[in-house]
């Protein structure tokens, strides 16, 4: 679950190659917002996470 606008990337395969997907959470009632972003240097590090 993510909070309203709380922020996640994901790496999987529906973006290209060097982008990850986007998500932003909302507020009840409406859907998430998705987007392929190119990813920084500094939030790669924010990105990995384990399982």
């Amino acid at each position: 679950m993510l909070a309203p606008y709380e922020v996640a990337f994901v790496k999987d395969a529906s973006c290209p190659s060097g982008k990850v997907l986007k998500v932003t959470g909302a507020i009840r009632g409406l859907h998430r917002r998705k987007a392929c972003v190119a990813l920084a240097g500094e939030q790669a590090s924010l990105a990995t996470a384990t399982p």
